[in-house]
């Protein structure tokens, strides 16, 4: 059947309308207000944490395959992706797999809201009104503000990143000091490293991560915006649920893959040099010596990862956010959550108009119309 979460057009000012004012003077005040922006931020952060935690284990798998080197005699530690998850699993436990989680889900909230509220705030200033009345917004601004947003929240991510970085890879350094019969060092928490790093050290590699998440923020926003416009068609009222989970996995493809390379030098600038490893200067001197050494292809390692981690982490999120809501009545639940690129109006229609069992139903419609049911006896 046709997809659509959206009520009738002429109902949708009835759904997005605020309480009256006789409400309003009773229950608008300032603290109300407060507690309000208090509770979407707290939301926001517990889906943002749900997400970065399921799919934690594929970006841990990413890093130790970004940072493997190619040994003299053309020995690799992992062979792919897979047979790093068997070994870290064998060798660590499935704890092994969530190393370096606290600084993630720390970093989760306020890196988003960064992101988000910067990329916002200038695509209003640069949206303009056609000769026809609609919205509109020059794609090099619409770019210029996703890039912009990916700038700012370099200032939170850098310092957690390179403290995760350390985190995930020093199971895999403990084991490699084991293999060879040396003293394994005790376990650094993620506080002893921050404070053995300093200020200074914590923004080390932030130029490769600059120039890793700017051209990220400005793929992402332009193409997610461009493919829930697209999706949505000419139907009338917000975009549906399984539309924005649609263009938010579409959006992360494009975007994670292509700043692979950055995100590799970026792990080759963060974590601990091993002896007898090749060490890095500088980005300049990762990337020549890099090529040198390992050749173009080396660049894109853990790409698969980065795709197939962004995808579903958009999705995780807004639904636990959506699912979340409902169990906290008193939060305002016309706003969208704080980390996931959807507006008031889209995340209405989409999550607050229906159930989300009634969303299953209309996904798997979709499905089927693409030649795949995923439910049965679902008419």
């Amino acid at each position: 059947g046709k997809l659509t979460f959206a009520p009738p057009p002429e109902s949708f000012d009835s759904v997005l309308r605020r309480p009256s004012k006789e409400s309003e003077s009773e229950d608008g005040n300032l603290l109300n207000l407060f507690r309000e922006a208090i509770g979407r931020f707290a939301l926001g952060s517990i889906a943002g944490a749900l997400g970065a935690a399921a799919v934690y284990p594929i970006d841990l798998i990413k890093t130790r395959m970004q940072n493997q080197r190619i040994g003299p005699d053309g020995s690799k530690l992992y062979q792919n992706s897979l047979d790093c998850l068997k070994k870290t699993i064998r060798s660590e436990g499935f704890v092994g797999l969530y190393r370096g989680l606290m600084p993630q889900l720390i970093g989760v909230a306020p890196e988003k809201a960064i992101k988000l509220t910067v990329n916002d705030m200038l695509r209003s200033i640069f949206t303009e009104y056609n000769e026809f009345g609609e919205k509109q917004i020059h794609f090099p601004l619409e770019v210029f503000s996703g890039g912009a947003a990916g700038a700012c929240q370099v200032i939170v991510t850098n310092p957690l990143e390179i403290t995760k970085i350390r985190l995930q890879v020093q199971g895999e350094t403990d084991r490699l000091l084991q293999v060879a019969g040396k003293e394994v060092p005790p376990a650094k928490s993620a506080l002893s490293i921050a404070k053995e790093l300093g200020i200074s050290g914590l923004y080390k590699g932030a130029g490769a991560c600059l120039i890793r998440d700017v051209p990220f923020s400005a793929i992402y926003f332009p193409a997610y915006a461009w493919l829930k416009t697209y999706l949505q068609g000419d139907a009338e009222g917000g975009a549906s649920a399984s539309n924005l989970l649609l263009a938010g996995a579409g959006a992360g493809v494009p975007a994670a893959f292509l700043t692979t390379p950055a995100d590799v030098i970026k792990t080759r600038l963060q974590v601990v040099t091993r002896e007898g490893e090749v060490a890095y200067t500088g980005i300049r001197d990762c990337t020549a010596k890099i090529l040198k050494y390992e050749g173009i292809t080396a660049f894109f390692k853990g790409s698969g990862m980065r795709v197939f981690r962004s995808s579903p982490q958009f999705g995780i999120t807004l639904v636990s956010y959506e699912m979340l809501s409902r169990l906290m009545p008193a939060v305002d639940n016309y706003s969208p959550p704080t980390n996931a690129p959807v507006d008031a109006k889209d995340f209405h229609t989409a999550f607050q108009a229906r159930g989300i069992q009634d969303k299953v139903h209309d996904i798997d419609s979709m499905m089927k119309n693409m030649g795949v049911g995923i439910i049965k006896g679902v008419d």
